[in-house]
């Protein structure tokens, strides 16, 4: 648990700066800033109220959000930009992949037609 806490200023900071990559295509990054702002907003699909669940929605949709980002960057792109261990990358990369997989499959698939669009 105390790893988990530590990775959050890296993946903070990486999120900050794939969002403001102008290499990085507009979608995912609008994705990213609609799931802060969702996160930050006092309206939720799962009441914060609720024990465990109330803050769920909003990790995963973090985690989808930062997941997208990331597949967007590309390796090259991701390196430029991540500041911690390079094994810890790895590990986060596989957390996202996991936990982007717990979203409902009807969002998965809105989301990725959503970032598929051209």
């Amino acid at each position: 648990m105390e790893e988990a806490v530590r990775v959050i200023p890296d993946l903070a900071r990486l999120g900050w700066r794939l969002v403001r990559d102008p290499r990085i295509p507009f979608r995912p990054r609008a994705l990213a800033v609609g799931a802060l702002v969702y996160v930050m907003s006092p309206i939720d699909i799962l009441p914060d109220f609720l024990p465990i669940v109330g803050g769920l929605d909003d990790v995963l949709l973090l985690a989808l959000a930062l997941n997208a980002l990331i597949q967007a960057a590309g390796p090259q792109v991701l390196s430029e930009h991540w500041t911690g261990p390079p094994r810890t990358l790895e590990v986060v990369q596989e957390v996202l992949d996991w936990a982007a997989g717990l979203v409902p499959w009807p969002l998965r698939r809105a989301l990725r037609a959503f970032l598929n669009q051209t």
